[in-house]
């Protein structure tokens, strides 16, 4: 099934979701205590940019994964592990649940993309035994 096209390339919902993800990400961590500490400005830069990046990155890559294949399991993933960090924040179950997020992006954003993987590899093979469930852009 494929939506109608307002005009949106996959590229540009992904730089948008990316963008909106790391705002709001990035805002929440900032306003509840994590902060970027060094004294060698190398260092700070460094650190901003990996988190910048991590955050856009987190966000537009399964939007990507959505709009252009229709995957929707690392959307889901993504999501999912945002809601477990936040509940950790929550109810404190981790001692620095919001520097962590920052910090192991890469293995996060590696899961929700294997997860994506394996539900194109499921999608692939019953879209040619049974002809349905193939994959397309939605966008």
């Amino acid at each position: 099934m494929r939506l109608p096209s307002i005009g949106m390339t996959p590229s540009a919902v992904a730089a948008g979701g990316g963008i909106l993800y790391a705002i709001g990400v990035l805002s929440w961590l900032f306003a509840n205590g994590v902060h970027f500490a060094s004294q060698d400005t190398a260092a700070l830069a460094f650190g901003a940019s990996y988190a910048v990046v991590g955050m856009f990155l987190t966000g537009a890559v399964p939007l990507y994964l959505c709009s252009r294949f229709s995957l929707g399991t690392p959307v889901f993933v993504t999501l999912w592990l945002l809601g477990k960090t936040v509940s950790e924040w929550l109810y404190g179950t981790h001692l620095h649940p919001l520097s962590s997020y920052l910090t192991v992006w890469p293995l996060l954003l590696g899961v929700a993309v294997g997860a994506g993987v394996a539900e194109a590899v499921v999608r692939i093979s019953i879209d040619r035994t049974l002809d349905r469930f193939g994959l397309g852009p939605l966008v």
